[in-house]
């Protein structure tokens, strides 16, 4: 198993329709195609304007083929242009739990 840690950096005043697009569209399609969400999360010291998520992957296989089938969905697009521009920059880390980590 390895975790998949991405922030999404808001453009200036569009964290709350950026948190609302995932509460409503993405979290949803994660869900139908086979997402292992971790968990999300805002910063209450650092960057204001981040929102930061977690998933949890038993294989790269898994991960690509969710991810292809995320992006092919037909609502990701409509989504985009009903919630407009939410993220100015997207950090991306893969994760592997050292043999002592507590993570499962």
């Amino acid at each position: 198993m390895f975790y998949e840690l991405r922030q999404y950096e808001a453009p200036p005043g569009r964290m709350p329709v950026m948190i609302q697009r995932f509460a409503e569209v993405t979290t949803r399609l994660f869900e139908r195609h086979g997402f292992h969400p971790v968990g999300y999360w805002t910063e209450d010291v650092g960057t204001p304007h981040r929102l930061v998520y977690m998933l949890a992957w038993e294989t790269w296989e898994k991960r690509e083929a969710s991810w292809a089938a995320f992006y092919a969905d037909p609502e990701w697009p409509q989504s985009l242009e009903t919630y407009g521009h939410t993220v100015e920059r997207i950090t991306n880390s893969i994760l592997k739990p050292l043999p002592f980590s507590p993570l499962p």
